[in-house]
């Protein structure tokens, strides 16, 4: 069972994203927290497409606040909650919001970017949400990012590509 989490947020980590983000091929970036039901944050991992090698360890900063509702079941004591916070992004078309079997989506939004040739988002506009959480990850974020630079002239059309961030859970029984 899902246990209710306050303050969730693509928390900022020890692990730290490319300088530069790429535009021309999908990439995604994710943080997966375990929480053990009394909410104490048990393990942090960063892992990226753009850096294919192993995933890091993280932490999370204000991991105080990841907090989880007590549990009245027997063995609650024995479960814990992977929580992943997720970014993908897609040049081109509208992607999907999918998530793997055994996930549990707490909140999602979509968002259409416009970028132009120097690689700064000039456009962003909220496309899709779901869930009952909202990332806090919206388009204010998103237009602080840089992607890289295109081949073309500084006045040539932008690009555009769709950035979704996810937030998930799956909870596991430990033996």
């Amino acid at each position: 069972m899902f246990r209710a989490i306050t303050a969730l947020a693509l928390a900022s980590t020890t692990a730290q994203s490319p300088a530069t983000l790429t535009s021309t091929v999908p990439w995604w970036e994710k943080v997966t927290v375990t929480v053990t039901d009394d909410g104490s944050t048990q393990s942090c991992r960063y892992e990226s497409s753009l850096q294919p090698q192993a995933g890091k360890d993280c932490s999370v900063s204000g991991a105080d606040k990841l907090t989880a509702a007590k549990s009245s079941g027997p063995g609650a004591k024995d479960e814990v909650t992977r929580i992943t916070f997720e970014r993908r992004f897609s040049p081109g078309g509208k992607p999907q919001m999918a998530l793997q079997p055994g996930e549990t989506l707490l909140g999602g939004q979509m968002m259409a970017l416009a970028i132009d040739p120097r690689g700064a988002v000039k456009g962003c506009e909220v496309v899709a949400t779901s869930g009952t959480v909202t990332p806090q990850y919206g388009c204010t974020q998103a237009e602080t990012e840089r992607f890289d630079a295109s081949a073309a002239t500084a006045h040539g059309p932008a690009r555009e590509g769709y950035m979704t961030i996810l937030v998930y859970g799956h909870s596991e029984h430990v033996v």
